[in-house]
């Protein structure tokens, strides 16, 4: 057995590395943007490719199902696999995967022509959420109050289209949050030249999201969402709460981690959906519907990785909870080799 990962600093394949390493399994890191990566992956003899593909890079997004599904095709087992990455950061594929299995979802629609989103509109009870395809924490998520508003959105899909990488200068409280964290200012001016960068250039190589428009219905009353994760066996959640005079709970930064606050019935469906779907890890968005019962608003299978060590604990499959610290990533390790539990 030899792991190649893909090493990208600060994602999933940190850990990945680590636990290679105290754990004595043969692992080679890898760029799977190389023109020949199939095969050195042929050479190297590996038996596993593991990817923590993120919705921040319009290149990833593109190639990671060109290499992942030729990686399959020779034999080399894949993480996220086939159920888990062809929906990723598609709000659009999700809507027709939770159909197909009658999964609990916050109703959502899709129209390829513009009138006919139009006509939707007029006979909609407002308001309606609006998502582009792409797009997490919140990114790309608005509220349309009138047929009006609606219609030159709808305008604006059918024409020119929207980037779904926002201005580098968006959600400015979310940024603030994060500036304030870092007291050295050179350090400061040095990330805010290099996030600009960044921006500027996957603006450049990001197409504008057209041809489509994408309604979910919005759920009232919903001051908080609930993350639910889970890996294998295991779930974890937080909720987090909306910013003031905001429906929007993703990105806010506001997290309770109290375990005993988080609806078990969502932890169940959590755990049904992931084996329903064949997803080797899922990250749900939970909100409740007017006759407070669980709604799935999104699924992705990553998600940011430090801001769940402070977990309280996990929950197992039969709903009992296990108290303490715990590694999300050594979990999808064990999980995908099939490797003895570290977790009981």
């Amino acid at each position: 057995m030899i792991i190649a990962i893909h090493h990208r600093s600060g994602s999933f394949s940190d850990r990945w590395i680590q636990y290679c390493r105290e754990h004595q399994i043969p692992y080679i890191t890898v760029n799977c943007f190389e023109s020949d990566i199939l095969h050195t992956l042929r050479e190297e003899g590996a038996t596993h490719l593991m990817w923590h593909v993120t919705h921040e890079n319009y290149q990833e997004i593109a190639v990671c199902n060109y290499v992942m599904n030729a990686a399959e095709k020779m034999g080399i087992e894949t993480f996220p696999n086939f159920h888990t990455r062809w929906h990723f950061d598609d709000k659009v594929a999700q809507k027709y995967l939770f159909e197909s299995l009658q999964i609990p979802v916050s109703k959502s629609y899709v129209f390829y022509d513009k009138n006919a989103g139009k006509e939707f509109l007029k006979k909609a009870h407002l308001p309606v959420v609006c998502k582009l395809k792409r797009g997490a924490g919140s990114t790309n998520v608005k509220l349309i109050t009138s047929v009006k508003e609606g219609n030159k959105y709808i305008d604006l899909l059918f024409g020119k289209g929207i980037l779904s990488t926002g201005q580098p200068f968006s959600h400015l409280n979310k940024k603030y949050k994060i500036a304030r964290q870092i007291h050295d200012p050179y350090e400061l001016v040095l990330k805010v030249i290099s996030y600009y960068k960044k921006n500027q250039t996957e603006r450049s190589l990001s197409l504008p999201e057209k041809g489509y428009v994408y309604f979910q219905e919005f759920l009232p009353g919903n001051e908080f969402d609930t993350r639910i994760i889970v890996i294998g066996d295991m779930a974890f959640s937080i909720r987090r709460f909306n910013n003031k005079d905001d429906f929007r709970a993703s990105g806010s930064g506001k997290i309770d981690y109290s375990a005993e606050k988080i609806d078990l019935e969502m932890v169940k469906i959590a755990f049904e959906c992931t084996e329903q779907l064949k997803l080797q890890t899922a990250a749900y968005d939970f909100v409740y519907d007017q006759q407070r019962k669980p709604k799935i608003i999104e699924v992705c299978f990553g998600f940011s990785m430090k801001a769940y060590d402070a977990c309280e604990g996990y929950w197992r499959r039969d709903l009992s909870f296990v108290k303490g610290a715990f590694n999300p990533q050594y979990f999808m390790m064990e999980t995908f080799l099939e490797c003895e539990r570290i977790y009981v």
